[in-house]
């Protein structure tokens, strides 16, 4: 399958570079590094189609404008502390929340803020807005069970259930890694941990998971919605990807092994099945989910943290109306025919009337 000049790919590494690639075979990977270099922890689509928001270690975050192809703005001095965990435009402001559990509404102007409460070993690891509802951001990381907050009372909505002990009577851990909404309805959101679960909830039901998919052997790093209702993809520590269907029970569709290191970002393709990945071995891989095609692969040189895939609009042809049915022998009949012109028309005209003139004159003398 080709796929080149089709999709812009771009990804954040460990040294704070950010690359872009159009997928082209031996093509030479663009790359934009800021002043200063530390890792993208976040990487979000901005508040505009040329606008990419990158979120940093450092606990910076950067607007960088795809058409002048350079870093804009350096938002900086936010509160709380520790790397930059989630980004995501709301209107026209950016939201963005920090490792210790603050989040901050940013519009460049002012910035308000406010604090999730974390437990004492509770870290924030993952947030996800969904466009659909404006006013609610959901989280979830270390010791932090999901929840979902309203942006203007900054109030908790919903909070997730723990699930329950084990056969040892032992409460069951949940560090979240990744956050996802589904399109078909916003009630619907997922997660998966590091103890290997993937988890759905619908807070009209209940607060417990209404699915529950759980590898024992897996150890998740990150999930994203594939273009199929209620799919997903997740990817492990242990080298591998799997494609999840969370109608229930829940099961797994289909599995990726092409990977020699473990999967730090995946994005996937909301109209097509194809979906971008990328992995400690520093390549960064196209694949095909209905087939399992690998249809793009390149070394990128770096470790590799966060990918963003973006489909290349191009502008359609205009439509161009049916041609008629053309009668080959009819068209050749004309074709052999002599063309008249205008001056042979008019003396034939001419003539015409001459000898139309002469019969009259003859028929009036035989008359008399």
């Amino acid at each position: 399958m080709e796929i080149s000049n089709k999709y812009c790919i771009y990804v954040g590494t460990t040294r704070g570079v950010l690359q872009c690639s159009y997928c082209k075979p031996d093509e030479k990977v663009a790359y934009s590094v800021p002043e200063q270099q530390s890792e993208i922890t976040a990487l979000e689509w901005g508040r505009s189609e040329d606008e990419i928001i990158v979120g940093y270690k450092n606990e910076q975050v950067h607007l960088y404008n795809l058409n002048q192809n350079k870093y804009t703005k350096t938002i900086s001095k936010l509160e709380g502390e520790g790397p930059i965990a989630g980004i995501a435009p709301v209107n026209k402001s950016i939201l963005i929340a920090k490792h210790d559990g603050i989040i901050t509404l940013w519009n460049g102007k002012k910035s308000d803020y406010f604090s999730i409460n974390l437990e004492e070993k509770g870290t924030l690891e993952a947030i996800i807005y969904n466009k659909n509802r404006e006013d609610v951001v959901g989280t979830g990381g270390e010791c932090n069970d999901f929840k979902l907050w309203n942006l203007e009372t900054k109030q908790c909505l919903f909070k997730a259930k723990s699930l329950g002990h084990d056969e040892l009577n032992l409460p069951i851990p949940t560090s979240i890694k990744g956050l996802i909404s589904f399109s078909e309805s916003e009630k619907l959101n997922a997660c998966c941990t590091k103890e290997g679960h993937v988890l759905l909830y619908d807070e009209r039901a209940q607060r417990r998971p209404v699915v529950k998919f759980h590898e024992k052997k897996a150890c998740y790093t990150c999930i994203a919605s594939a273009f199929r209702e209620r799919q997903c993809l997740v990817g492990t520590t242990r080298g591998y990807m799997q494609l999840l269907d969370l109608r229930a029970p829940g099961k797994c569709v289909r599995t990726f092994t092409t990977f020699t290191g473990s999967v730090t970002s995946i994005a996937c393709d909301p109209q097509e099945p194809l979906v971008a990945t990328t992995s400690l071995d520093r390549y960064l891989r196209v694949h095909h989910l209905e087939t399992k095609e690998l249809v793009y692969k390149v070394y990128l040189k770096q470790n590799l943290t966060k990918v963003l895939m973006k489909p290349l609009v191009k502008e359609e042809p205009e439509e161009v109306p049916d041609a008629p049915i053309v009668d080959e022998e009819y068209e050749e009949i004309f074709s052999n025919m002599e063309v008249v012109t205008d001056k042979k028309t008019k003396k034939h005209k001419q003539k015409s009337l001459v000898e139309s003139g002469v019969k009259k004159k003859k028929k009036k003398t035989q008359s008399l």
